[in-house]
């Protein structure tokens, strides 16, 4: 009686922890990670920052000139791109494509690669006017053919850069330029500053 009793004991755990298992895997179905690191979408238009950016070394705030003075980055309006390419490389199928839709006054539609949700405030401008260069969240975008989310964009990784424990050596710098190894946050940490 004593060993049937420690049998029902044993299954019974097991069965619970299986039950528990099954639990957190259907959650996690139900309600995926806050990250779409890696997420590398087709595009309308085979945009090549390797190209713009690498060997052409043309500068993030050209094309993505909001960024200094705005919340928003933005993909760049049509006329930024027909600023070079009403000119160079117009036999392109994709520049063709490009100069139809100028012409016809409608935009190209980029599918959106870098999303936060709705309830966090996120100003490219404070980053920017600090000195955080763009490749610190996007990562080296300049080597990248077809742009991807480098880093997870999730709270904590942030946090983890607010508190001064990823944060860029030049950013420091800039912030701390009197100090060689500051400690703690080296900007706010408080629930306002990126949420509504």
């Amino acid at each position: 009686m004593l060993t049937s009793r420690s049998s029902q004991l044993k299954y019974g755990i097991i069965f619970g922890a299986l039950v528990v298992v099954l639990a957190i895997v259907g959650l996690m179905a139900v309600f995926p990670t806050a990250t779409n690191q890696g997420y590398a979408p087709e595009q309308p238009i085979p945009f090549s920052h390797r190209l713009h950016a690498g060997q052409y070394k043309m500068a993030c705030l050209y094309c993505h000139s909001n960024a200094e003075r705005s919340m928003h980055a933005t993909v760049p309006s049509l006329n930024i791109c027909m600023n070079c390419h009403s000119i160079v490389k117009g036999d392109s199928p994709y520049i063709q494509k490009m100069k139809k839709a100028f012409a016809e006054g409608k935009p190209i539609e980029w599918v959106r690669i870098h999303e936060l949700p709705d309830f966090v405030y996120f100003p490219h401008k404070r980053h920017v006017a600090k000195g955080v260069a763009c490749q610190t969240c996007h990562g080296p975008v300049q080597e990248m053919d077809r742009v991807y989310q480098y880093a997870p964009l999730t709270m904590g990784w942030c946090m983890e850069c607010h508190r001064g424990e990823t944060t860029p050596r030049n950013v420091l710098q800039n912030v701390y330029p009197q100090m060689k190894n500051p400690q703690g946050p080296v900007a706010p940490v408080n629930c306002n500053t990126c949420h509504y």
